[in-house]
């Protein structure tokens, strides 16, 4: 990876059914049923912080921990060689049966339409790597196996 590009991933959710999350400063907001895509940045750590996106506890601090707990990620992608965060939502956006919903999203740090994607259907590794453009590396990150709980097995 060359020094300067943003070190992106992409964490996907599904949400089975219309629902309200209660989602920080944001407050009350209505998701549709669909598949949902975040985009993220992490300048350092980002296996460490798409792994806490998909931990099954964490402390709420960013809006996707919101959507996060109450729809746990399915699938998680790292991207490199795409231009930016905001980018890269836009061009997932402009995918067919995608749109940038809710309104800014994830984006409290710039000044774009949002960081999360909806599609009807689950976006595949082939969308995202049209959206991250001709230079855009996709790679699926790996998810373990949760431990079995119980002794019982």
């Amino acid at each position: 990876m060359n020094g300067g590009a943003p070190r992106l991933y992409i964490v996907l959710t599904y949400v089975p059914r219309r629902t309200s999350v209660p989602v920080g400063a944001l407050g009350s907001v209505a998701f549709a049923r669909g598949w949902y895509a975040y985009v993220g940045s992490a300048a350092r750590a980002r296996r460490a912080r798409v792994a806490r996106h998909l931990a099954p506890f964490r402390p709420l601090r960013w809006h996707a921990d919101y959507l996060f707990t109450a729809f746990p990620a399915r699938r998680a992608w790292l991207v490199d060689g795409a231009a930016g965060e905001c980018e890269l939502a836009g061009a997932l956006a402009a995918l067919p049966g995608a749109s940038r919903r809710p309104p800014r999203f994830g984006a409290g740090d710039c000044r774009c339409a949002g960081h999360l994607v909806r599609f009807s259907r689950p976006p595949r590794r082939a969308d995202v790597a049209s959206a991250a453009g001709r230079n855009g590396a996709v790679r699926a990150f790996g998810l373990r196996p949760r431990p079995k709980s119980g002794g019982d097995d």
